[in-house]
């Protein structure tokens, strides 16, 4: 009877290893890692949802407040990803009127099992503040992790912020060790998470965001304040 658990075990372990995992979301609604955007995009007329609930500090003496956002993706055209995220606003602690756009576009370069992906995108499109676009790529290896690079710029204060950004996605089975990060001029953040998939189209996310964040000391600024938030992704619950 041992023999057979084991065995059944065994077969359970390596079926889950060898799924071909579908794009689950990063914290600002895009496919991607923890924090930053990949080069994957949701397939065409597929659809996903996804949320996240935790606490933030948005540095000084503030305590930490609860935090919450919504999120859905389309695979709107081949290779194309429009989504839709909204969320808590921080000031009167209800939903916030209406949500912001993400756009992707990633077409496939390179030939073989594991071909470069590229993509460029723009997230919270119709925030006065969050804006931001990007061009980043990612190289799956035959061994598994995956590597994404890029750039992205954002506005604040209306003035143009050039950051670069990387990431890492590590698969242990139906689990997934993420860590990506944010540097440019006088900035510095560092994001890590676990994903853990059910099966292939449904996952849950731990996210941990700014997590060297200092909420007594703002000498070195962070694109986003320190967050701890759990959540999942389901692409075509329906």
């Amino acid at each position: 009877m041992k023999k057979v658990l084991l065995l059944v075990l065994g077969l359970m372990l390596f079926a889950s290893s060898s799924f071909a995992y579908l794009p689950a979301t990063s914290l600002t609604g895009a496919s991607g890692l923890t924090r930053i955007p990949d080069a994957t995009v949701v397939p065409f007329k597929n659809w996903n949802l996804a949320s996240d609930y935790g606490v933030q500090n948005s540095g000084g003496n503030s305590a930490s407040q609860p935090t919450f956002n919504y999120k859905a993706n389309l695979g709107a055209f081949h290779n194309f990803e429009l989504g839709l995220i909204g969320g808590l606003d921080q000031t009167s602690k209800e939903l916030r009127d209406g949500v912001y756009v993400n756009l992707k576009y990633s077409p496939t370069l390179g030939d073989g099992s594991d071909p470069l992906l590229l993509a460029i995108g723009v997230e919270n499109l119709a925030s006065k503040t969050q804006t931001g676009v990007y061009m980043v790529a990612t190289k799956p290896f035959i061994q598994g992790p995956k590597l994404s690079f890029g750039f992205m710029a954002d506005f604040p204060g209306n003035k143009f912020r050039p950051l670069g950004m990387a990431g890492l996605d590590v698969p242990l089975g139906t689990m997934s060790i993420l860590s990506d990060l944010f540097a440019g001029e006088n900035l510095f953040q560092l994001n890590g998470g676990v994903r853990y998939r059910i099966i292939p189209t449904f996952a849950f996310d731990g996210r941990a965001i700014n997590i060297f964040g200092d909420s007594q000391n703002q000498a070195t600024p962070a694109k986003d304040p320190r967050q701890f938030l759990f959540g999942f992704s389901w692409l075509n619950p329906f």
